[in-house]
């Protein structure tokens, strides 16, 4: 009896090895992760990107339209850097087999590259950071690294600060102009602007000065039964405008930092001869500002001064007057794969007069609901009460209709919403700039 099983244990134990062998197999084919055929990924630009380009240059990936099916969602986000240039934030976020892995990259744009070279940064850096994702597809040889070593005539490396001449100084100056017109209509306008930063580590430092000319003329004409010209007048719309202001910031660590604001202005429709105010003002971001291309939850608060001079008397009798004044305000911006929102609250009023105040409220969010649709919502309220340089008197209908002056006002608001709802090929690699 113990020999006829024993020698059945013997017959069965090649099947039983055979069977272990394939279970161990099996556990070690599943704890392996699978092999692509081929990368697929979504790009979710917040920022100013060339889709085209960036599909053209790196065309060994899959380019999909939603982002549920990609393995990556390549979100691109940007700021403003120093010296009035730019930094892209590349985040590579992975999804299905790459669930739990990721890389962020960054991307510093010169004020001085062209478009072009813009998206060339980009396209490198994009393709750099697709490097380790593509390895793990099922042709990781047919891929190599080349470094390209600087040689004369080549790109070079931007100039450090410490041996920069305009010591990190940006300057712009814009001017522009335009007309239109017919027989009973014309209009001129003039626009003129500059502007000056610098931005360090520690300082940021901003200045600028706008104007604009708007000068509209508009002719009605009373014609009697014989189409003869019975009564001919020219109603003159003029609007001058301008605006300097400076600001600058000190970084107080990694979340904090100390500012001073500065205008200078002058505006014709709300009857301001001559406004300046001055303003100190603190700020505490919860995160840290190197993290603000993807959230950032901040409050602001500040204490300053604010001068009037009018052209013409106000509603309270005034020609001039000085008041002190303070602001709070609450930001909040968060861009992550399923969509952005933004939200923003301020508070400002007269601290001699807390009745004469101006709040509001501005918000907006993108959110992906499901695949292929998308809800975009926003909105802002504002509520009035500091509208001190009403002109005293009487608005003829001329000046309502044209808006030549500011009209006491409780509130003003806009609202929006849409829906987008795309559906059809997931694919979206093929670029064709005909027509």
């Amino acid at each position: 009896m113990t020999s006829a099983i024993q020698s059945r244990c013997y017959e069965c134990a090649p099947l039983l090895a055979t069977l272990l062998l394939g279970v161990s197999s099996l556990s070690r084919a599943q704890a392996r992760p699978a092999v692509l055929d081929q990368l697929s990924v979504f790009l979710d630009c917040r920022a100013s990107c060339d889709g085209d380009y960036l599909r053209t240059e790196i065309n060994y990936v899959n380019w999909l339209r939603d982002r549920s099916d990609a393995h990556l969602h390549i979100l691109v986000t940007s700021q403003g850097a120093g010296g009035g240039g730019e930094e892209i934030t590349i985040a590579l976020l992975g999804q299905q087999m790459f669930d739990g892995r990721g890389d962020t990259i960054r991307v510093i744009v010169d004020p001085t590259m062209t478009a072009d070279e813009r998206r060339q940064a980009m396209a490198r850096s994009l393709a750099l950071a697709l490097g380790p994702f593509l390895a793990r597809t099922a042709r990781p040889q047919t891929f190599r690294l080349v470094f390209d070593a600087q040689r004369e005539g080549t790109e070079r490396p931007q100039t450090l600060p410490a041996n920069d001449p305009w010591r990190s100084w940006v300057f712009e100056i814009e001017l522009g102009t335009s007309t239109d017109g017919e027989r009973n209509y014309r209009s001129t306008e003039l626009l003129l602007g500059f502007s000056a930063n610098r931005t360090t580590e520690e300082w940021k430092t901003d200045a600028g000065f706008d104007f604009s000319y708007d000068d509209s003329r508009t002719t009605v004409v009373e014609y009697d039964d014989q189409g003869a010209v019975e009564s001919e007048e020219t109603f003159v719309t003029l609007r001058r405008n301008w605006a300097g202001q400076f600001q600058v910031v000190k970084t107080l660590g990694p979340r904090g930092a100390l500012g001073l604001r500065g205008r200078v202005s002058s505006n014709t429709f709300q009857n301001q001869r001559l406004q300046l105010q001055l303003t100190p003002a603190v700020e505490y971001n919860f995160f840290p500002y190197s993290e603000a291309t993807r959230r950032e939850l901040s409050v602001q608060y500040g204490v300053g001064y604010r001068s009037y001079r009018y052209a013409d008397t106000t509603i309270f009798g005034m020609m001039e007057e000085a008041v002190p004044v303070h602001r709070a305000s609450l930001y909040y911006t968060t861009r992550q794969p399923w969509g952005s929102t933004r939200l923003e609250v301020e508070h400002e009023s007269f601290l001699n007069d807390p009745t004469k105040r101006n709040s509001g409220i501005d918000a907006s969010a993108t959110v992906r609901l499901f695949r292929g649709f998308s809800l975009n919502v926003g909105g802002e309220y504002r509520w009035i009460r500091d509208q001190v340089y009403l002109r005293k008197g009487q608005r003829s209908p001329v000046d309502v209709l044209l808006r030549r002056q500011a009209l006491l006002t409780g509130f003003e608001y806009d609202a929006r919403i849409s829906i987008s709802y795309t559906f059809g090929s997931i694919f979206n690699n093929v670029v064709n700039p005909r027509f």
